[in-house]
């Protein structure tokens, strides 16, 4: 057994040391991670709701329910699946990502099974149904997540590299969004603006083959270069309660979750109120494809002005300051009646003043695992990482309640779909604007009141990370060798 072990552990050295230098290869591969994960994610987050409480004909506060019972489940779930990544034995296809290739598949056909139309079953079997496969596939898209954002960390130490990182992985967050909400209109709707239950079964279908595609250049292209552990180091337990306690000194980490769960509250629910409004307030769902796009090319503007203007004013200052314009121009939505054509340009127009927090996220919390790394002494990437994950999907496990209930709230009948009672599509409209503006100026307060950390101050910090990580990879090789 010990000769086994051993053996891996060469291999994975060998994986690590074999990679050739950072390049657009690595940027590319990261991006397809998150371009092939998110579409799964933006098709059950965007589209679950419609399809259950339309198609399936589960009530709006039962699906509430079971949205907030599994996503509580998942996030708990998240720390085990993060210390297993942790403990997880290198190999030659690398750490992070083995367990990437190994989940790409069973997380594809889960997705399918939400979709599968079940409207005939009786109402109790239906809501059985949809609980026991929406928890599967939390679990099995965790193990796709924490893996995924984990791996930056072993990508690259350097700074610089880390932004490209997070940039690209937004571009492929960014192009998931796109494409989905882009492709799914013209699947979903008929001419009547009425959802069909073929129309999302042959979206999850398309969603998993493409992300399967995407996931397998991911492993090949997106090379591990740093050792963060062996399957021959001596297994430690975690003392849970030291690692929360630590965490909670640790400011950076503590704004970007904050920021994280403020835009999945606030900001992302455009994904879902927007088919509302051009559903119910526009009647015009072929127009959704053109806000997909209106958003995309923000974001393409962002990525040359990205490097430049990090120099120029950090990321603090990058992610705070256009938070405002953004607040100020969703805030416009909601006040001023204008067309579709006019609300989809108003919206992209937002989302580029919105659009650099989306591309520094990750850079964001790549460095708030470093910065417990340097400020505990420990390395338990991993599992910091979940937590991360465990906290943001506990709390925002609601988000999709919220939306649910806010609908409610202003009149929406789901079985109803286009031809609402009167008044509904105005409070809708209202809804989707303001909620974004909301959002807008909390990220703006938490970045001023609560981020603390300067460009330079994280740059020493990644030195000595990186230094300390670099002996403890020369001391493993020197365990092998003496074995």
């Amino acid at each position: 057994m010990q000769e086994k072990n051993i053996s891996k552990d060469k291999e994975y050295i060998d994986y690590v040391e074999s990679a050739s230098s950072f390049s657009i290869r690595d940027k590319l591969g990261y991006m397809f991670g998150d371009l092939g994960g998110n579409t799964l994610q933006v098709i059950v987050n965007t589209y679950l709701l419609l399809f259950m409480t339309s198609i399936v004909g589960i009530r709006a506060g039962h699906f509430a329910v079971i949205v907030a019972v599994c996503k509580a489940l998942d996030s708990l779930n998240d720390p085990f699946i993060g210390r297993f990544t942790d403990k997880a034995a290198g190999t030659k296809y690398g750490k992070y990502n083995n367990i990437i290739r190994k989940v790409s598949v069973p997380m594809a056909i889960m997705t399918v099974m939400l979709f599968i139309d079940v409207s005939g079953f009786p109402y109790g079997l239906k809501v059985a149904w949809c609980l026991i496969i929406y928890f599967l596939w939390g679990v099995i898209s965790s193990f796709w997540n924490i893996p995924y954002g984990t791996m930056l960390n072993s990508i690259s130490q350097n700074q610089e590299q880390r932004a490209e990182l997070s940039n690209f992985r937004s571009i492929g967050s960014l192009g998931a969004n796109v494409i989905v909400q882009t492709v799914a209109p013209l699947l979903i709707f008929n001419n009547l603006n009425e959802a069909t239950a073929q129309g999302f079964l042959i979206l999850s279908i398309i969603g998993g083959v493409f992300s399967i595609i995407c996931l397998f250049f991911t492993t090949r292209w997106a090379r591990e270069r740093i050792v963060i552990t062996t399957s021959s180091e001596k297994k430690q337990a975690v003392n849970y309660k030291k690692l929360f306690l630590s965490f909670l000194k640790n400011r950076p980490m503590i704004s970007i979750i904050l920021a994280y769960i403020i835009v999945k509250f606030f900001i992302q629910t455009t994904g879902i109120t927007n088919q509302y409004v051009f559903q119910v307030y526009f009647g015009e769902t072929k127009t959704l494809a053109y806000a997909g796009i209106a958003q995309m090319i923000p974001m393409i503007m962002c990525m040359p002005l990205l490097k430049p203007l990090l120099k120029k004013f950090g990321k603090k200052n990058l992610i705070t300051w256009p938070m405002i314009i953004g607040a100020v121009l969703y805030g416009l939505l909601a006040f001023v009646k204008v067309s579709p054509m006019a609300w989809v340009i108003i919206q992209g127009i937002a989302s580029f003043f919105t659009g650099f927090y989306s591309l520094l996220i990750w850079s964001l919390i790549a460095d708030g695992v470093d910065y417990h790394v340097w400020l505990t002494g420990e390395r338990n990437d991993g599992m910091v990482y979940s937590i991360v994950t465990f906290v943001v999907f506990l709390v925002a496990s609601l988000s999709t309640t919220f939306i649910t209930l806010l609908l409610s709230s202003v009149g929406f009948q789901p079985l109803l779909q286009a031809m609402q009672a009167p008044g509904v599509a105005e409070n809708i409209r209202h809804l989707s604007a303001i909620l974004p503006a909301i959002g807008c100026v909390l990220i703006f307060l938490i970045f001023t009141l609560i981020y603390n950390l300067s460009d330079k101050d994280m740059e020493k910090i990644s030195i000595e990370v990186g230094h300390k990580a670099k002996i403890r990879e020369e001391e493993l090789e020197e365990e092998l060798e003496d074995k």
